[in-house]
Parts: structure tokens; C-alpha cells; sequence
């Protein structure tokens, strides 16, 4: 309803077995590693890319410890039970009904409402303001002949990203908004060197 606040983790309840969720990859101390739950944040970033084009109000969002594979840096939004939720608030002036789908891997969310007099086109547009450079860290491994070396996780650079809330009106630009300043960390590559016979 106008001026309710959505939040996602209470919509969409705590990551259980018994709720259905399985697992899949998260983020976590650095690695990519199974979790319960995992994936999901691609439906919270679909949303919030919704909602930020819908023209309505966010009031908590996070980004990723990682730039994702399935959205540009600055357009994404991560959820943690207990930790971290994306919320919003309905700052339109009448109800909005949210319909979410997965079709062929597919997710699309759609935001549905009363035509206001003034509708705008809202898009999100990113702008990279740093690069930080992945390391590369080596781990003793017995299992592997000695002198043989596995790479068990590729590194990737990180990045500062600040992400605008563009508003058009028949073509022309009437307003940039900073969305966000975000940092995603450098995901180290890390390297198995073997020390066994």
C-alpha cells in the first residue's frame, strides 16, 4: 500500500531446509562456497532493479562482498538473514502488486500500479572509479606431487563503483541521483602447491 515498506527477507522467510531453499553458491569469508539459499540474491537484485525503475524509494540496500556474474557492478543487491535486507517503501500514491517468474533460467520481476499524471523513464547507469588488483595466495598441499601446482580459485580484480538514478521526460534527462557508492573486494586466486611425495 502507499508509504508501507517492503522487506525482502520478511517476504520471503528465513533460508530452511524445511522452507524449501537448497543449496548453492554464495559468498563467504572470501571463497565461493555452497550454501543454503544461494542464489537468491539474483531475485532481490532483479527487484531492485524493478523497484529503482518503478520510481519508488529504497531505504536499505547492499551490495555484494564480490562483483556477480549476473549484473553489472552497482546494480545489485545482496540479503544475509538476519544481517542484511532489501527494503522499500511504496511512494507512489496508489497500491503496487509485485509478480516475480522464473522461466528457462530466466527471472523477471515486474511492479504493477495506477499510471501516474507524470510517468518517467528511470534507468541505473555505472561508473567504474577504481580497479583493485586480486592477490594470490599459496597453500602447502601433501596431496599433490611435490612441485605441482592447482589453482583450486581463479582470482578476480575488484572494484569502486558509483551507480546514478537517471530520470527522463520525453527523451531528456530532468535529473542524476547517486544511487550508491559501492566497493567490491578483490576475490583472491588461490593456488594448491604440492609438498608430497
Amino acid at each position: 500500500l502507499p508509504g508501507e515498506e517492503f522487506s525482502y527477507n520478511k517476504t520471503v522467510g528465513e533460508r530452511t531446509e524445511k522452507a524449501g531453499f537448497k543449496s548453492a553458491a554464495i559468498f563467504s569469508n572470501g571463497k565461493v562456497v555452497d550454501g543454503l539459499g544461494g542464489g537468491i540474491c539474483q531475485i532481490s537484485t532483479t527487484l531492485y532493479d524493478a523497484v529503482v525503475m518503478a520510481n519508488l524509494e529504497v531505504t536499505e540496500r547492499r551490495n555484494h562482498q564480490f562483483v556477480t556474474s549476473y549484473v553489472p557492478a552497482g546494480k545489485d543487491a545482496t540479503v544475509v538473514w538476519g544481517s542484511q535486507d532489501f527494503k522499500f517503501v511504496n511512494s507512489r500514491k496508489n497500491a503496487i502488486r509485485i509478480t516475480a517468474t522464473v522461466e528457462g533460467g530466466i527471472a523477471t520481476v515486474q511492479i504493477w500500479g495506477v499510471k501516474e499524471q507524470v510517468e518517467y523513464d528511470i534507468s541505473i547507469e555505472t561508473k567504474k572509479t577504481a580497479t583493485i588488483a586480486y592477490t594470490t595466495q599459496y597453500v602447502q598441499d601433501p596431496s599433490l606431487p611435490a612441485g605441482q601446482q592447482k589453482v583450486v580459485q581463479q582470482g578476480n580484480n575488484g572494484r569502486k563503483v558509483e551507480a546514478y538514478k537517471v530520470t527522463r521526460l520525453n527523451g531528456k534527462v530532468v535529473s542524476t541521483t547517486l544511487l550508491s557508492r559501492d566497493t567490491y573486494n578483490a576475490m583472491k586466486k588461490i593456488v594448491h602447491v604440492g609438498t608430497g611425495n
